[in-house]
């Protein structure tokens, strides 16, 4: 059988969640509204797979560029570049 290359592959820690978190939504957080210039942490839920950024980006800083429909366009900096990330609302928290 050959080796696992999907998305989610080498993250049975960094995408699981605690088990006092296990069924907690956090309505809170899907209704959070983020203004553009704002700092914000990507902390990925991982109940929830729709607009999920990739694991490399879990606990970066970033700042909200735009809204894109529900989503939004987050500006990751990168050692001499930036990179432009798209995550839904439940997947980021202000700092």
């Amino acid at each position: 059988m050959g080796k696992s290359r999907g998305p989610r592959r080498k993250s049975r820690s960094v995408l699981t969640k605690r088990v006092r978190e296990k069924g907690k939504l956090g309505l809170s957080r899907l209704l959070a509204e983020y203004e553009v210039g704002q700092k914000v942490v990507i902390n990925i839920d991982p109940a929830i797979h729709k607009g999920m950024p990739h694991k490399r980006f879990q606990g970066k800083v970033g700042t909200v560029v735009e809204k894109r429909g529900k989503s939004y366009v987050l500006d990751i900096p990168q050692r001499k570049t930036s990179k432009y990330i798209i995550a839904r609302p439940e997947h980021i928290k202000s700092q």
